[in-house]
């Protein structure tokens, strides 16, 4: 996948072999580049661009912009509700006549407790979908370790929805540069697409490549 903005003459791509970081150091153009990556996460129209295979792909449906980091909670409404959508078809092939089964019970136990009252009540959305999201779907963070935890969101994306770019912003403020070189040399070996944006310069490190925007707006690229 590949990520353009408009101010910045460096395509951003992730399939480059190596993980791409942009470091702007100009707060004015940073503040315009996070609100604009927000403004199209949440559906609006901007000027940065993404694509895949060469074809430009709405951000909205695309791309993550990760920011918050501590608690990081993979239980994120667009991705429970692709597991709960994978849950119902998942009922609804492979166990169809269990489901049947349970419904059918399900409706029996209600039409009993309704029987005590004056009225006629009746049920009008009892389906397996609502029955799954009535449970409080949840997925169980295993893992301590705030890389893997990020590593586990990005494998669960791919699974119940799509690949996806991850922006994650000042991510190395919270990781050792040895943890963030794990991060990284995992993220290149499974191809998630990753481009990690920071405020302020933090060492090189082997699977990075690093591009810079300084404080008067000079590019400079990755220097080993």
């Amino acid at each position: 996948m590949k990520l353009v903005f408009p101010d910045i003459s460096r395509v951003f791509d992730t399939d480059c072999g190596q993980v791409p970081t942009l470091v702007i150091e100009n707060q004015p153009l940073l503040l315009r580049i996070l609100t604009d990556l927000q403004e199209q996460s949440d559906g609006n129209d901007g000027q940065a661009v993404l694509s895949a295979d060469n074809k430009p792909v709405p951000i909205a449906k695309h791309m993550e912009l990760l920011t918050h980091f501590v608690p990081f909670d993979l239980n994120r409404k667009a991705l429970l509700t692709k597991v709960c959508a994978a849950l119902e078809k998942n009922a609804n092939d492979t166990h169809y006549d269990a489901t049947l089964h349970i419904l059918q019970q399900m409706q029996d136990y209600l039409y009993t407790l309704a029987f005590d009252f004056p009225c006629d009540i009746c049920y009008t959305k009892l389906s397996v979908g609502t029955l799954i999201k009535s449970v409080g779907v949840e997925i169980r963070q295993n893992r301590d370790r705030l890389p893997d935890q990020l590593l586990d969101y990005m494998e669960l994306v791919g699974e119940f929805e799509r690949r996806k770019l991850f922006v994650t912003y000042n991510l190395r403020s919270v990781l050792s540069d040895c943890e963030t070189s794990d991060f990284m040399q995992t993220v290149l070996a499974h191809g998630y697409a990753v481009l990690m944006l920071e405020s302020s310069a933090r060492p090189l490190l082997e699977f990075e490549e690093r591009y810079v925007v300084d404080e008067d707006l000079c590019e400079i690229g990755s220097i080993l």
